[in-house]
């Protein structure tokens, strides 16, 4: 029986460390306590080192840069998704999204646990300097990518949030039965600041203490303007590393292709919106169809549709 690795220990710890915090945050949503928050941010913040160690003494037993296989990559993307949520959550104080951030982070570091394989050569393909440069581009920019699908889909959780909180205003209104403003009966929920009761109004008072939905669209654009450069960056070095593997820049590999129709979804999004004005609503569906291409050339590709890149499943 073989002794655990270093890197693997410490990747557990880490994830622990993410999964208290996750119910820290959603005991936040519950509670609305900001000392619960602060505190799942903490621990958030105590299971990063551990992250960086895992990552690190992986990189020292397996003798190279570790993004060889599905489980160093999916360690990799999750430690881009927690090292972004803590940049924004000590910048900008976004609480809240930690609940996407976690759960994301938990499920990448999930998966690579199921498809660990102990440290070991890479295959001769990936003997190159090329792996660190083009792997660790498109790892980055899956990380910073996912949060402008998080802004977006927060917007829509916002548009949602005061949509119902008019409703339910209106509707109260109407049943108050007065038209001057005196006396108008507006039913509310525990600090729900005039969004109705039950299940329904829990969740919107929750939603609506998102920042505005025009702060989460303009930081949506922010993380596709950011990711979207450094996604290309990965897919034109990946091709000139194909040219020194293969003989060859472009040949439609299923990864190839599936990495491109992640470029064209973001450029659409891209296009949209500065030629045509296209934001908001529109504009947030985009990014969740660019969420899930990107999930599926990372896993979909790897693991079910046979190419030159199958080797990252081992």
């Amino acid at each position: 029986m073989t002794d655990t690795p270093l890197s693997l220990t410490l990747f557990g710890v880490a994830v622990a460390f993410y999964v208290a915090a996750l119910v820290g945050f959603l005991a936040y949503i519950s509670f609305r306590r900001r000392r619960v928050a602060d505190t799942a941010l903490a621990l958030v913040a105590l299971g990063w080192p551990f992250h960086v160690a895992a990552i690190l003494t992986r990189a020292f037993e397996a003798g190279h840069w570790p993004l060889g296989n599905i489980y160093e990559y999916s360690t990799g993307i999750s430690f881009v998704v927690v090292t972004t949520f803590l940049v924004i959550s000590l910048r900008a104080g976004q609480r809240l999204l930690g609940v996407p951030a976690m759960i994301l982070a938990i499920a990448l570091m999930a998966v690579a646990y199921m498809l660990y394989v102990p440290p070991g050569n890479l295959v001769p393909a990936l003997h190159s300097y090329w792996l660190t440069i083009h792997v660790t581009s498109m790892a980055t920019a899956s990380g910073l990518l996912v949060f402008s699908s998080f802004f977006a889909m927060f917007f829509l959780a916002r548009r949602w949030a005061d949509g119902y909180a008019l409703a339910t205003a209106g509707g109260a209104s109407r049943v108050g039965g007065v038209s001057g403003g005196g006396g108008a009966a507006v039913m509310t929920s525990g600090g729900g600041g005039g969004v109705g009761g039950g299940a329904g109004g829990s969740l919107a008072g929750a939603l609506r203490k998102l920042p505005s939905a025009r702060t989460l669209d303009g930081w949506s654009f922010r993380f596709v303007m950011i990711g979207f450069p450094v996604w290309t960056f990965g897919v034109m070095m990946g091709a000139v590393w194909g040219e020194h593997a293969w003989g060859r820049y472009w040949g439609w590999d299923p990864k190839e292709t599936f990495s491109f129709i992640v470029w064209v979804v973001f450029a659409i999004y891209l296009h949209a919106r500065v030629t045509y004005g296209w934001r908001e609503t529109r504009a947030a569906l985009i990014t969740v169809v660019g969420l899930v291409a990107i999930f599926a050339d990372l896993y979909a590709v790897n693991l079910w549709i046979a190419g030159l890149h199958s080797y990252a499943r081992a």
